[in-house]
């Protein structure tokens, strides 16, 4: 009987053993897996204000440089992602455009690749949105640009639909190089992200800088691209549309003349137009816009974000 009893006491012994090192096999695996995905993506910024940027970096050379098919995405929007303009081969980033409408909270973005065996795998960042700090303002316009007549009204969602099919047809090949500069030099006098009473009336939040420019005053180019949109819409004035490639778009709203025309490949620095007073405006100014993947996002910190990213 005592032989029986030690001999069960050994058997859960080796049982218990065998337990602990199986429950800290997959405590090891786990812990690698989780080194591995952070170690595959990594932001420049975990912590960005709606209506701000922040750059993924892919590093895939590390990881499995045959690997194919990578997707970045962020809330429902996918991330457009190109090679490291300095580093190796295999080292991919994304600019993540957090769009002004978002509130505070921990998200997450999610990429997938097919790795060289053929296999489906996945990893996820952590971002967290914090609330930005916007003002208010007001602003005296035309009545009409408040409360638009049905014939405008008609126009202005023919305007949007050709906006929105512009913005979602961005070319798949990187057309900036180098840093992007402002259109003109002057002091801003309207930040971006501004909440915006026209008339007293809450209508929008601002999604540009506005920069100081009297009528007639040369507008240029932030970087090369193409020209997407050369017109004037009943908002915007006469407005021009730059796409430069992989999800990034640059405007600049309420020209007095327009230089370029839709289709037009155009250097950084190209004089496109002149500023004016066209649209819905208090006076002469330049509007520049810049959205990414689909946000609208901060010009200022936008060219911050570049300027860091080809300093690396």
């Amino acid at each position: 009987m005592k032989f029986d009893l030690l001999r069960s006491c050994k058997s859960i012994r080796r049982l218990l053993v065998a337990c602990v090192i199986i429950m800290a096999s997959a405590g090891c695996a786990a812990a690698a897996a989780e080194g591995n995905q952070t170690a595959v993506a990594r932001l420049s910024s975990a912590k960005v204000a709606n209506g701000q940027v922040t750059v993924l970096e892919v590093n895939l050379r590390d990881r499995d440089l045959a690997a194919t098919d990578l997707k970045a995405r962020f809330d429902q929007n996918a991330i457009a992602l190109f090679q490291h303009p300095l580093k190796p081969e295999g080292i991919y980033c994304g600019l993540v455009g957090i769009p002004i409408s978002s509130t505070p909270q921990k998200t997450v973005i999610k990429l997938e690749w097919t790795d060289s065996d053929g296999r489906l795998q996945s990893a996820s960042v952590p971002l967290r949105i914090v609330e930005g700090n916007y003002k208010k303002e007001a602003l005296r316009v035309a009545p009409r640009h408040v409360k638009p007549s049905p014939k405008n009204l008609k126009r202005i969602k023919a305007e949007k639909k050709e906006i929105r099919r512009i913005y979602t047809s961005s070319s798949d090949t990187r057309l900036w190089y180098g840093n992007f500069i402002k259109p003109l030099t002057s002091n801003t006098t309207s930040v971006f992200g501004t909440q915006r009473l026209f008339n007293g009336e809450l209508q929008s939040y601002h999604r540009g800088t506005d920069l100081r420019a009297k009528t007639g005053t040369p507008i240029y180019a932030s970087n090369s691209g193409i020209v997407r949109l050369a017109k004037n819409l009943f908002y915007s004035g006469n407005i021009i549309i730059v796409d430069h490639g992989k999800g990034i778009f640059t405007n600049y709203a309420h020209l007095n003349k327009i230089d370029v025309k839709a289709g037009q490949h155009i250097a950084r620095g190209d004089q496109i137009g002149l500023s004016g007073a066209t649209g819905r405006v208090s006076g002469p100014h330049l509007h520049w816009g810049v959205k990414i993947n689909g946000a609208y996002v901060d010009p200022l910190q936008f060219m911050i974000v570049i300027s860091d990213l080809l300093a690396q």
